[in-house]
């Protein structure tokens, strides 16, 4: 896995590239995403795929997903977080127990995302059922 980081301006604007995709960062949200909101997405997206594909491998459908993700962090140096929630409201024909256990395997085994941030905070997961 290669990422570039390229300087697009005289303050904190910034341009990544991960393979043919760029993604802008700023430190002021005014130029792009900051890079802790980064490791926010990332942790909404990793267990997103995760989510879809333990679920369509069990041959079950996903109608709807969505996922909000509300992080605090430490006031002191450095500002890492001291607590996430995950937040995912899904309509899916897969029973609660089918569903408990795909959130349980994005935890602990799947997600690297949610690995890597568990090991610095409390990551909770908060699951809404559509009807």
């Amino acid at each position: 896995m290669k990422i570039s980081l390229e300087r697009t301006d005289n303050n904190f604007g910034m341009k990544a590239k991960a393979g043919n995709h760029e993604i802008l960062l700023d430190s002021q949200e005014e130029g792009g995403a900051s890079p802790m909101q980064l490791m926010l997405i990332s942790l909404a997206g990793c267990s997103t795929i995760d989510l879809i594909h333990i679920l369509r491998k069990g041959r079950y459908e996903i109608t709807s997903y969505a996922s909000e993700v509300i992080a605090t962090r430490r006031e002191e140096m450095p500002r890492i977080f001291n607590a996430i929630t995950l937040l995912i409201t899904l309509e899916t024909d897969a029973p609660d127990e089918v569903l408990n256990r795909a959130i349980a395997l994005t935890k602990t085994k799947y997600c690297s995302a949610f690995a890597v941030l568990e090991a610095s905070c409390l990551v909770e997961v908060s699951v809404n059922r559509k009807t």
